[in-house]
């Protein structure tokens, strides 16, 4: 299966996904009695968020001027890259600084540059509101809880994101191939999600039994062992992480417990993800299905996160949030086991989270 580039249709859904999302913006700065807001990120996606534009780069940054009445202004930290900022629709020019951005006359306004786990503020930024008697209204908390629930529009841009994710995972092929180094593997996976319109993708690996999944190392499949794989990837302003587990040929029964404990688990996380409970609750059960498997002690990671045009987001499936499980989410679902030696795998990828529980974004994909 194979994806074009981004057509007029997607296009036209990115443009909505974003106007939605400025609009859900310009209400609450309304209601704060602001005259606007300073979105500013470099490389998180606080901007992309309200305007589809990704900046991409190491060292490139953009920022969107925000008034509650009348034309948002996007800037770009590099003049090259005004004409692709461009197809956001809005006004674009190319800034020296965030601050050229703001209106001269304007005194109190809101600040978004950052999000759930990073902050963006940087000492320049700062500084330079300080010396214009600016003392912004911070807007990531409310952006963390707002980004939660997802609109039509971003569950569409989402689920092709999944897709895509799906394709790449695929590539790898179905078995573990003796021979190949984590580096080809890596390469495959990333060049067919490139392929089918990722502006980014990422694939780690893990070789063997008890191995973790990380960057390539140059480590090569042998006969018997396992190979993990994990797929962050970004495509249409939305980002995508997945993971499955290659069993070796012939496959053992260590392969066959882990994989079926994580499948499993991942099943009993699913089936708690309810309107109202409680994300300790999903955990648990995720964590008692493990224990079953008398797996639990070698659990790998927490059981997933919230999924935007960036990870983390809300919600986080691991104990201590407080937080309940609310309608409108998309979660990455993902459970992994890791026993030095013995039962190692990975499986997830994201589900819906509707007002009667949650679904699989993608019913068909590898890791369902």
């Amino acid at each position: 299966m194979r994806f074009p580039a981004p057509t007029e249709s997607l296009k036209d859904i990115i443009a909505m996904a974003a106007a939605t999302r400025r609009a859900h913006l310009r209400d609450h700065l309304a209601r704060l009695g602001l005259r606007g807001a300073l979105v500013y990120s470099r490389r998180r996606s606080a901007v992309t968020w309200l305007t589809g534009y990704a900046p991409g780069f190491i060292s490139n940054s953009a920022a969107l001027w925000m008034p509650t009445t009348g034309e948002p202004v996007l800037g770009v930290e590099f003049p090259f890259e005004v004409e692709r900022a461009q197809h956001s629709g809005l006004h674009t020019v190319p800034m020296s600084s965030p601050l050229d951005l703001i209106p001269a006359d304007v005194e109190r306004i809101g600040l978004l540059a950052g999000d759930l786990v990073i902050d963006e503020r940087t000492p320049a930024l700062l500084e330079g509101l300080r010396s214009r008697n600016l003392d912004p209204v911070d807007l990531v908390a409310w952006a963390a809880e707002a980004r939660q629930h997802k609109t039509d529009p971003e569950r569409q841009l989402l689920t092709h994101a999944a897709h895509i994710g799906d394709l790449a995972l695929r590539a790898a092929g179905d078995v573990a191939v003796p021979g190949m180094s984590d580096y080809e593997i890596a390469a495959r996976v990333e060049a067919a999600a490139r392929a089918a319109g990722a502006l980014r993708c990422l694939c780690l690996v893990g070789i063997g039994d008890g191995a973790v999944i990380t960057e390539a190392t140059g480590a090569v499949v042998a006969p018997g062992q396992p190979v993990g794989l994990e797929v962050s990837l970004y495509a249409a302003g939305a980002f995508m992480h997945v993971n499955t587990t290659l069993p070796p040929i012939p496959s053992r029964p260590v392969d066959h417990r882990a994989i079926a404990a994580c499948r499993a688990a991942r099943t009993a996380l699913i089936d708690a993800l309810r309107p109202g409970n409680p994300v300790d609750a999903v955990v648990t059960a995720g964590d008692t299905m493990l224990a079953e498997h008398a797996l639990l002690a070698f659990k790998e990671y927490d059981f997933g996160h919230g999924l935007g045009c960036d990870t983390p987001e809300h919600p986080r499936l691991l104990h201590g949030t407080g937080r309940t499980v609310t309608a409108g989410a998309v979660v990455a679902v993902h459970v992994a086991v890791r026993r030095p030696g013995g039962e190692t795998a990975m499986i997830g990828g994201p589900v819906f989270i509707t007002e009667d529980g949650a679904r699989e974004l993608c019913p068909d994909a590898v890791w369902t």
